[in-house]
């Protein structure tokens, strides 16, 4: 009767230590492959404020940059978003062109603050003021909007819009926050903030360098 050959256990240790070697190789090389998923939620936010943006400035229902037309008793000078009375109309009509948690809001007093937002991580509104507006999207993405106005006739005139791409999950910082961990954190961010000025155009906030190289370099989603 023959004898069946197996593997001694000397050279089962070594191909155990052999997989060993090749999993420390493979596995980070394939773990740091994987887009950043806030990465690529950075990219889509901010390409969603770009489209509504100009939507809106070009909508001359809703902000007509011509003399004599905007509510206010000095009718000259007017270039686009300032042509408003009140702060909450440009998150009111920016909350319109998104798919929102809970279905649309039909007036801009139904229109949520931060003061009534029960999530204690938002209590900066993300860096753009102490008191500002919140729209919640079907997407987990969080939008924040401050309660200023912009200057009326000024093109440097300009406020802050606030993004958390993932809502509540960690780490709720974004570059320069001194809240909690955020101090020392260098990447990895989930919240940044967008900078709109008064003509309608809009770039990344300079602060925020994490989030400029991730949505202007394609090369950089990975880590």
């Amino acid at each position: 009767m023959k004898s069946i050959k197996g593997f001694t256990l000397s050279e089962l240790m070594v191909a155990i230590a052999v997989l060993g070697i090749l999993c420390a190789i493979v596995l980070p090389a394939a773990i740091n492959n994987n887009p950043n998923q806030n990465k690529l939620m950075m990219k889509k936010t901010y390409y969603i404020v770009s489209d509504v943006v100009n939507e809106l400035i070009n909508d001359t229902g809703s902000y007509p940059a011509y003399y004599g037309i905007c509510p206010d008793d000095n009718t000259n000078g007017y270039i686009g978003f300032d042509c408003a009375e009140y702060s909450s109309k440009l998150p009111f009509l920016f909350s319109k062109q998104l798919n929102l948690t809970g279905g649309k809001i039909e007036d801009e007093d139904t229109l949520r603050t931060n003061a009534e937002y029960s999530r204690s991580s938002n209590a900066d509104c993300y860096g753009v003021s102490s008191s500002c507006y919140y729209l919640e999207t079907n997407d987990g993405i969080i939008w924040t909007f401050p309660k200023t106005k912009f200057s009326k006739g000024n093109y440097t005139s300009n406020i802050l819009i606030g993004v958390d791409v993932n809502g509540d999950k960690k780490p709720n910082c974004y570059e320069g926050s001194n809240e909690g961990n955020c101090k020392s954190r260098k990447k990895n961010f989930d919240q940044f903030r967008i900078k709109l000025y008064t003509n309608g155009e809009i770039e990344i906030n300079p602060d925020d360098k994490w989030a400029k190289e991730a949505i202007y370099v394609n090369s950089s989603l990975t880590e």
